[in-house]
């Protein structure tokens, strides 16, 4: 009986190592960013440098998020209207203490310079920074409209509440009426039967 679970076991965890290594021979392909060039020509390499360099993207994002928003901000104000600049602008609006205005002056940077972009370039701007970027602007007009709908329903609930203790302060008000005059009428009720 233990012989014959033991080579169950085995087999099992034969079948398990083949079904494991079938899975790891199927790997998908992997792209070296670092090793893509974002630049296609030399119109290209003429206007973003150093950017046709995706490690380079990495380096200026990374040094930027040490950055306070306002620092960030007034690098924003430095830079021209060039591709590149435009660039270095949305690539300094990504940070995750950037307002939402500013992020969303961003995504309309991004369509502006996207024209000046190889089609590469483009891929990876709106892989790495438009898409995640849109979806954290979704998400915060979500936040906000739920938190002004959130408050919306405290104010009615509080006013409920209020209307609620009015009506019944006024209930109890009306049981002691009525309890005065039930007692009342009970006294000329008696007084009638005492004469």
């Amino acid at each position: 009986m233990f012989r014959n679970l033991m080579i169950l076991m085995s087999v099992i965890w034969l079948s398990g190592c083949e079904v494991l290594q079938q899975s790891m021979g199927e790997s998908a392909e992997v792209v070296d960013l670092n090793a893509a060039a974002l630049c296609q020509n030399e119109a290209s390499i003429n206007t973003f440098e150093e950017y046709c360099d995706l490690r380079q993207w990495s380096r200026f994002m990374v040094s930027a998020q040490s950055l306070s928003w306002a620092k960030r901000r007034a690098e924003i104000d430095k830079r021209g209207d060039t591709p590149k600049t435009m660039l270095e602008q949305i690539l300094l609006s990504q940070a995750q203490d950037t307002p939402y205005r500013n992020r969303l002056r961003a995504q309309n940077w991004i369509r502006t310079v996207s024209e000046s972009m190889d089609e590469t370039m483009v891929s990876a701007l709106n892989t790495l920074i438009r898409d995640p970027s849109q979806q954290i602007l979704e998400l915060e007009s979500a936040i906000t409209l739920l938190s002004r709908l959130n408050a919306q329903q405290e104010k009615t609930m509080k006013e409920l509440e209020d209307a609620l203790v009015l009506r019944s302060e006024e209930i109890e008000k009306q049981r002691s009426q009525v309890e005065q005059l039930l007692k009342i009428e009970a006294k000329m009720s008696e007084q009638k039967r005492s004469n």
